[in-house]
């Protein structure tokens, strides 16, 4: 596999249309490549407008007088693949504005009605998406056919890896045509996805834009572009993303804790996701904030697709104010002006703290991820991110001095400040550092007050 070094490309004309004034990093650099045919394994962060960097200069390679499926997109989850369906049609749209060509863009997704999506595919649609639990039943049953295919794609591959998705693709692969251009998409690197690359792209070119996507601000100009091209930055760095911790005390309630910290970040929320590890915590979490008042509903994987769907759009409609979800809604869902990512249960890889993250700070605006641990756990925590370059910084509120997020996420990054420990809900109140410009000179003092407080009051 060869590395990618082209010079960055000019604005393409589709995305000036669609109201971008400049290309994303992964847009500069993938675009050419694919757009000359060669297969592409991209690295990119969630929300780096990675989806129009391969589907534009894929469907414009495309023959509507074919009348045939020549471009399949794999995608881990339904929600996932309807937004780049979504965004697939607007591309289609201005593609037709520009040459006359009426590409059409179907959808194949597990857990809806086969006999609509067989109905869809016999019309011979030059673009589908699809799962790859459908996709490989619908090529078994030849409703899916992938004779005329130019290229594949998968987006998220490591997450369809981690997914168990593997030997499914693998099983898709044997349906393709000898010659075809693949790209595969993914945020991080894995075992399973390297099997999956060395099968598909072994002799294309390598892109890998992690370390150097830093805070890609997107201006629009038109409402049409969806939410799920805007673009940010997971790094931990100021103005993006921020990484924090709050230590729980052994033998504090979590429930308790979560809530006192939902209560000290409300002003600077709009909406949020807290993520749990099982089933049992979503209905556990919501239902005990949803007792104390709070704006919320559980998503996990046993509900049903309009289930999901109503969640989903009363949450992105600001509806709802807190999602509770699994691991389930760590991937395609995008939220304008999502706030705060909370793991309320930690998650187990790398990946799964990558992707649930990557839900707040997009476009450019500033986003939180807090992180409830033990002590423990937050050693553990530090260690799963070692090789990321993520840094983990201890929890400061900003609600005593009215602060924005911007205004803490600059004082974090220029303040020494204490880990906070959930000893009671009067403790938590006040154990939060209060000097907005302190550089840590008046640390030690602070510590000093608090200590004097606890043997006062018998902490």
């Amino acid at each position: 596999m060869t590395k990618q070094t082209s010079p960055a490309a000019e604005l393409h004309p589709v995305l000036s249309r669609l109201g971008f004034t400049q290309p994303t990093e992964i847009q500069r650099k993938a675009i050419p490549v694919l757009a000359t045919g060669q297969s592409l394994l991209a690295l990119a962060p969630t929300g780096s407008g990675k989806t129009l960097a391969f589907l534009i200069p894929l469907m414009e390679r495309l023959d509507t007088q074919a009348r045939a499926v020549q471009l399949l997109v794999l995608t881990p989850t339904r929600e996932l693949g309807l937004q780049i369906s979504q965004v697939a049609t607007q591309v289609a749209i201005q593609l037709q504005n520009d040459s006359d060509r009426a590409l059409q863009v179907r959808t194949a997704f597990g857990g809806q009605r086969a006999d609509n999506q067989k109905a869809e595919l016999l019309k011979k649609p030059e673009v589908v998406i699809a799962t790859p639990g459908r996709a490989l039943e619908l090529l078994e049953q030849d409703v899916l056919q992938i004779g005329s295919l130019q290229a594949l794609v998968l987006d998220e591959a490591d997450i369809m890896v981690g997914m168990g998705f593997e030997a499914q693709v693998k099983s898709i692969c044997d349906f393709l045509p000898k010659q075809i251009q693949a790209a595969l998409f993914s945020a991080t690197e894995s075992e399973g996805q390297s099997r999956l690359q060395n099968r598909l792209v072994h002799r294309g070119a390598k892109i890998d834009v992690r370390s150097t996507v830093e805070n890609e601000s997107v201006s629009l100009q038109s409402e049409n572009l969806l939410a799920a091209e805007n673009t940010s930055s997971i790094n931990g760095s100021a103005n993006s993303t921020l990484h924090q911790t709050v230590v729980v005390a052994g033998g504090q309630d979590r429930l308790s804790a979560l809530s006192n910290l939902l209560d000290s970040i409300a002003p600077n929320v709009k909406t949020g996701i807290i993520f749990c590890q099982t089933r049992e915590s979503v209905q556990t979490v919501s239902s005990d904030l949803r007792e104390k008042g709070c704006s919320v509903a559980a998503l996990s994987g046993e509900l049903g697709q309009i289930e999901r769907a109503t969640i989903l759009r009363r949450f992105k409609s600001g509806g709802l104010k807190y999602l509770v979800a699994t691991n389930l809604a760590s991937r395609g869902i995008d939220v304008n002006d999502l706030s705060v990512v909370i793991n309320y249960e930690l998650p187990s890889t790398p990946q799964e703290y990558i992707h649930r993250s990557g839900r707040s700070g997009r476009a450019g605006k500033p986003g939180w991820t807090i992180s409830l641990c033990t002590r423990q756990s937050r050693e553990f925590l530090q260690g799963i991110l070692k090789d990321s370059e993520i840094k983990l910084c201890p929890f400061v509120a900003a609600e005593t001095q009215q602060l924005s997020l911007n205004d803490t996420l600059n004082e974090v990054n220029s303040a020494s400040v204490e880990k906070i420990q959930f000893k009671s809900s009067q403790s938590f109140q006040r154990s939060f550092h209060p000097c907005r410009n302190c550089t840590g000179s008046c640390q030690a003092s602070h510590e000093r007050s608090l200590q004097s407080q606890d043997q006062k009051h018998g902490h």
